[in-house]
């Protein structure tokens, strides 16, 4: 009922201002999302990004031990964490980031353990190459969840 009482003309009008929104930065996504554009992992390369009461980033790297460095605005990390050797991942470290543009932000850090799991967990996210240096050790999937106060409480 409604399409059809409004004029083509002001349809058009509206697709036409909400997409020059979006084009300008008006779209941006929220504050989590937003402080988790600017999460970095030193020699790894974004695959994947999920959200989900939080924005969750999956990176890939080289093989190794620990915590990649990670960066963002006002980010300090801690190594470890609490006890998670029941799940499929390692907690590789937690901590708080702060960005004007976003308030304070949760970081957290985790590697999949399990390779072959790490690999089925990113399915197409990963081409045949990237796939095989997972699954031979080469290669390591480190991902990071993110979890902003403005959305806490949502």
């Amino acid at each position: 009922m409604f399409l059809t009482s409004v004029p083509r003309t002001t349809l058009l009008t509206v697709t036409a201002t909400l997409l020059a929104a979006i084009m300008a930065g008006c779209g941006d996504g929220n504050e989590t999302q937003r402080y988790a554009d600017r999460v970095r992992v030193e020699g790894f390369t974004l695959v994947k990004a999920a959200y989900s009461n939080g924005e969750g980033r999956s990176y890939l790297g080289p093989a190794g031990e620990g915590v990649p460095t990670v960066t963002a605005p006002g980010l300090t990390l801690t190594s470890g964490g609490t006890d998670t050797s029941y799940l499929f991942y390692d907690h590789l470290a937690t901590g708080q980031g702060t960005d004007p543009d976003t308030g304070a932000c949760q970081v957290t850090v985790y590697e999949i353990r399990d390779r072959a799991k790490a690999v089925d967990y990113l399915d197409d996210d990963l081409n045949d190459s990237q796939q095989r240096a997972v699954r031979e050790g080469r290669s390591r999937i480190v991902h990071i969840d993110v979890l902003c106060d403005a959305q806490a409480d949502k």
